[in-house]
């Protein structure tokens, strides 16, 4: 299935309805309660949408494998820290690899951005669209 691809399956275990929000959490690295309130306010504004959007990712998700599930809960950025119980170090050593990495994969975009076979691409691709 698609999803297996790309690693986003359902978290029943951290999950409140579906664990489609907890899942998409999981995928993502930040807390389930964040994706929640998006959930949510995507709800009120575009009901239909949302609500048809949350229906198929549960119908078509699969259960995240049980080898995969986490035994301390350490996966999203708030548990990451002071509520896993690492020593303060520990906890600024990872983040700041995490960090590391984030500039690395950023700097990897300016410098594409920034070429000038970029420029090139754009510029065909805008003769291509003006037919």
């Amino acid at each position: 299935m698609a999803s297996t691809l790309i690693n986003l399956y359902r978290d029943k275990r951290n999950g409140k309805l579906g664990g489609v929000c907890a899942g998409i959490a999981r995928r993502l690295e930040v807390e389930p309660w964040l994706i929640r309130v998006l959930a949510i306010t995507g709800l009120l504004f575009t009901s239909f949408m949302t609500l048809v959007l949350y229906i198929a990712a549960w119908l078509l998700l699969d259960d995240m494998p049980h080898e995969q599930q986490p035994d301390t809960g350490r996966e999203h950025v708030k548990s990451a820290g002071w509520r896993s119980g690492l020593a303060p170090q520990e906890a600024l050593t990872r983040l700041e690899q995490r960090l590391e990495r984030l500039n690395g994969r950023v700097a990897t975009m300016e410098r594409l951005i920034t070429s000038g076979e970029f420029r090139l691409r754009r510029q065909f691709n805008d003769l291509r669209e003006d037919k």
